[in-house]
């Protein structure tokens, strides 16, 4: 069994391509392949990642998340019984939104897709705290798991 590169070496491999769209393309097509290698970088150090591949803070575009407040949250919040009819009237959208903008308790994260050669296209999801960046939380790795964090609101 072949031994698998330390984490200095594929940092610098890819820190010795000058291309950045080679580094882009190669980050596509390894996150493409069924045994990717530079994936560990991304749980490594996933901003610096980010920057190798020329990536700008400055086009990220965020999204407000609600969190779900449902028809029990509410009755339990303000302490009131169940009531049938209002539990089936509930709207959860409405009112999760309603509930996030009352409490000013809501995620806010962001995308920034890196485009590169051939129409190649790279999202980094990021997460705030309190208005500030807060890290990344989804990778070219992981794109199908970014953007669901809840009820999406403007």
């Amino acid at each position: 069994m072949a031994n698998k590169p330390d984490l200095e070496t594929l940092w610098a491999k890819i820190s010795s391509i000058t291309s950045v769209d080679e580094r882009r393309t190669l980050i596509y097509k390894d996150s493409k392949s069924k045994r990717p290698k530079f994936k560990v970088l991304t749980k490594e150090d996933p901003y610096r990642l980010f920057e190798l591949l020329g990536g700008d803070k400055s086009n990220i575009i965020t999204t407000n998340w609600a969190y779900e407040y449902t028809y029990e949250d509410y009755i339990e919040w303000h302490g009131y019984d169940y009531k049938k009819r209002e539990a089936k009237q509930w709207n959860l959208e409405k009112e999760s939104i309603q509930h996030a903008h009352d409490t000013g308790n809501w995620y806010v994260t962001g995308i920034c897709t890196i485009e590169g050669p051939d129409g190649i296209e790279l999202s980094f999801e990021f997460a705030f705290c309190e208005g500030y960046l807060d890290g990344i939380i989804g990778t070219p790795y992981n794109q199908e798991k970014h953007g669901r964090h809840g009820i999406e609101f403007g």
